[in-house]
């Protein structure tokens, strides 16, 4: 139990950093509690559903607007809450393009092949990701505007929230950066970069719930084998409390600090220090 607690605080304080918690979740479980590498890609999933609810609660406000869009016909919401509605359901769209295929790939090749062999070079992997991660972050944090989803019409919403949910689906990797890949995104398309973070959380809860869905869905079952319901209990309260108590001050710190030479930095040493004992052995 003490392992998944701390693996519930590290999920709590590094999922509002642009690093890829999944990732850092998922070399810590193997490297440092020994965890199994399918274990520990289906606890990185399941570990998101605490700080998936301090976004709820966080954004409870635009939550509760866009399900008035849902509720009531006409009348009782603004244009803004069905613009971001919209938004929410293609870039769900998108994310389920990309992210259900990786996710297969991911559960049924790279696991199934590699898992029998070493965590090492699932960590490599990540860690190609984490470098793939700093460099998106490097050349795309200055490319934003002045747009807002308010000024915008519901054609442009749609391309642009779809855009936004296919690069999201490639967040399913660990060591991606879900936040990372689609703040820049939205950046990218010259969204302001208030607007862009903000989007990015407001489109990140249904997809972790969809995702937590899917492993159970096709899984095998394999985070009943790896967590029982109070471990899942305890872990989700820890990450929430966690999560919901460090989101203002870290979003403010991934603001003001260029995450991208972290996770390059991280991903050339895990490289350094990884290959040449695979190679030895």
């Amino acid at each position: 139990m003490l392992e998944y607690v701390i693996l519930a605080i590290l999920q709590g304080l590094v999922e509002w950093l642009p690093i890829s918690s999944s990732g850092q979740v998922v070399i810590f479980s193997i490297n440092i509690l020994g965890i199994s590498p399918e274990n520990a890609f289906t606890i990185s999933i399941w570990l998101h559903l605490g700080t998936t609810l301090a976004v709820l609660v966080k954004m409870r406000k635009e939550y509760f607007n866009i399900v008035k869009t849902i509720i009531f016909k006409k009348g009782r919401y603004e244009e803004r809450d069905v613009k971001l509605r919209n938004w929410l359901i293609y870039a769900t769209l998108g994310t389920a393009v990309t992210a259900l295929p990786l996710y297969f790939v991911l559960r049924y090749f790279i696991l199934d092949s590699f898992s029998a062999i070493s965590g090492d070079i699932l960590t490599l992997i990540i860690s190609g990701l984490l470098i793939l991660t700093g460099l998106v972050l490097f050349f795309l944090k200055k490319s934003f505007g002045n747009k807002s989803i308010e000024g915008q019409s519901f054609k442009q919403i749609r391309k642009d929230s779809s855009i936004s949910g296919l690069i999201q689906g490639i967040a399913v990797l660990p060591g991606i950066s879900r936040s990372g890949f689609t703040v820049s995104s939205i950046l990218f398309e010259k969204y302001n970069q208030d607007q862009s973070l903000n989007l990015s959380f407001l489109m990140s809860a249904p997809v972790v719930i969809a995702s937590i869905g899917v492993d159970v869905l096709f899984g095998d079952g394999s985070v009943f084998g790896t967590l029982d319901l109070i471990t899942i209990f305890i872990t989700t309260a820890i990450s929430f409390v966690i999560g919901y108590l460090t989101m203002g001050g870290l979003l403010k710190v991934a603001q003001k600090i260029n995450f991208s030479y972290f996770c390059i930095f991280y991903g050339i040493i895990a490289f350094i220090f990884i290959v040449p004992v695979l190679i030895v052995t």
